[in-house]
């Protein structure tokens, strides 16, 4: 018989529920829709415009990050570690998307979804350098203005791990 789990994700006004049927050894995530070349020629613009922007971090393209998300943008970066905390401004994210490049972090998309106002990226991100190789899943919530990114909200699966991917020692 299969069971169902729920996981509510809340913060800063934002909900998410992620139902989760387990059974027969399949796992299937009621919200995520069918990974068809149809669904992936109909993606929302502001889907796509988060893939390019992912896409510009692992090429290292910061410039083209700009160009993609507000001036004033906002992320909340959980955790207790030296770069958690609330980034304001483009300028500030730029920043620390270099820093964190340079821990050796990384990101990989499992899917994208999206609307006028909203993307929801499940993905899974990490850290691999000397002595450490590391990742965890991660829910992020974005608002979008304009076809850009004005504000995100990350939710990692494992806050150690999350934790251990932004410390330099």
């Amino acid at each position: 018989m299969p069971r169902k789990f729920a996981k509510r994700l809340d913060g800063h006004g934002v909900r998410l529920r992620l139902h989760l049927v387990v059974g027969h050894d399949a796992f299937v995530a009621s919200s995520l829709p069918p990974a068809d070349a149809e669904h992936l020629r109909s993606e929302h613009p502001n889907a796509t415009a988060y893939r390019q922007a992912a896409a510009a971090f692992r090429a290292g393209d910061l410039a083209a990050i700009e160009t993609l998300v507000d001036a004033d943008v906002v992320w909340h970066v959980p955790g207790n570690h030296p770069h958690a905390g609330d980034l304001r401004g483009r300028e500030a994210l730029i920043d620390f998307l270099t820093r964190v490049g340079e821990l050796g972090f990384w990101l990989r998309e499992h899917d994208v979804f999206g609307n006028d106002a909203h993307v929801c990226a499940l993905s899974e991100m990490g850290a691999t350098r000397p002595g450490l190789s590391v990742s965890t899943r991660v829910v992020s919530i974005f608002h979008f203005l304009d076809g850009r990114q004005v504000e995100r909200w990350m939710y990692p699966e494992d806050m150690s791990t999350w934790n251990s991917i932004f410390r330099s020692t």
